[in-house]
């Protein structure tokens, strides 16, 4: 007998809402500067993942190395 994934869904739910919650309580005890360090911000007592924030890119896009043959075509 084969149980459905639908079965186990409100259970898989649970258990990511719990895993959030327990990390954004650990994560609030910090301040910006180590939460940056991990890749997460602060913003009107939120934390996120700075994975999708425009300052970030642009910061990522600045320190990015630039393969062999695009450092070569500006030369």
């Amino acid at each position: 007998m084969e149980i459905s994934n639908e079965y186990y869904r409100p259970f898989n739910l649970a258990k990511e809402y719990l895993e959030t919650r327990r990390t954004k309580r650990a994560f609030r005890h910090l301040d910006n500067h180590f939460l940056k360090d991990l890749g997460f911000y602060r913003e009107e007592g939120h934390i996120y993942p700075l994975s999708g924030s425009k300052e970030v890119t642009e910061e990522t896009k600045a320190f990015a190395q630039k393969t062999p043959t695009e450092a070569s075509l500006k030369r």
